[in-house]
């Protein structure tokens, strides 16, 4: 009887160890989120001033596309870095080079915030003396002649280079745009920022006015220090207009005559008549004006 007994009480407390064991719940794994980008890496993408960095070795811009072992080795860092790089060719010349990073986790907004400082992120005051905020779009030129245009948006960072036009350049550029049909899908999609009463801005690799708010924040339609500002009326754009700056007044002012001749001249404002229309150069204030209508 006894030892029935005890044999009992084991084959209890077996079974109840076993149902112990059952009843147990394997500890929760900890979310393994997706490693951000690093400093290092970060370096190799961005160079100083917010040019292309090293990894960018063998890409000229403006010149031929990259070649296979380049593309090949640009590739591999993409995928290693979870990044995203293209190239943008047309006519079998580079025009451009994309670049896109999303930060994730709870707090990926300050992995795109260090990287946007990389990037030469400009701030601006809401008045005088007070509360600072970031910009999050801008453009920028760099010594080399390469032109940046990047934005934040939350935790995604993104990026353009391209070469940088000189001042002759963009005249032709601008003047070029008069006439032409004119819906926003007749350029590069991501070129256009859409504004109202058919007024757009056409981003151009330019160094245009500097960014301020003037104490109040300033629509990205209203930004003309990052295109040229086009007016669109039925379906054709019948003018166009760029502020710049003017560090050397005598690159402009050859710019100007060498394209148009002499101008009629009436204090600081050129005027010339075309066989397209009408071009207007107000040269006297800050920040200088051409208007082509």
């Amino acid at each position: 009887m006894l030892c029935a007994m005890v044999a009992g009480t084991a084959l209890v407390m077996i079974a109840g160890a076993r149902q112990d064991q059952a009843h147990e719940v394997a500890a929760p794994q900890p979310v393994r989120e997706t490693p951000w980008l690093t400093p290092e890496a970060a370096a190799q993408i961005v160079g100083p001033g917010g040019s292309l960095g090293p990894l960018f070795e063998g890409v000229k811009l403006g010149g031929t596309p990259p070649s296979a072992e380049v593309r090949a080795r640009i590739e591999e860092f993409a995928r290693a870095n979870r990044v995203d790089i293209a190239f943008e060719v047309v006519d079998e010349q580079l025009l451009a080079v994309h670049f896109a990073v999303t930060f994730g986790g709870c707090c990926g907004y300050e992995g795109a915030d260090v990287l946007a400082l990389r990037m030469r992120r400009p701030e601006t005051s809401l008045c005088c003396g007070c509360q600072e905020s970031w910009v999050d779009d801008w453009a920028i030129a760099s010594d080399d002649g390469v032109h940046m245009r990047a934005r934040v948006r939350v935790n995604r960072v993104e990026a353009r280079w391209e070469r940088t036009l000189s001042f002759a350049e963009l005249l032709e550029r601008a003047e070029g745009l008069l006439g032409r049909s004119a819906t926003t899908g007749s350029e590069i999609v991501d070129r256009w920022i859409v504004g109202e009463g058919g007024r757009h801005v056409l981003e151009t690799p330019y160094p245009f006015t500097t960014f301020t708010d003037f104490g109040q924040p300033v629509p990205l339609r209203d930004r003309n220090d990052l295109g040229i500002q086009v007016l669109i009326d039925s379906g054709r754009i019948t003018e166009v207009a760029l502020e710049f700056r003017d560090p050397d007044g005598s690159v402009t002012t050859a710019a100007l005559r060498s394209r148009w001749g002499r101008p009629r001249v009436a204090h600081d404002t050129w005027t010339w008549r075309t066989a397209n229309g009408t071009v207007t150069a107000e040269l006297g204030d800050w920040p200088k004006r051409i208007t082509i209508r």
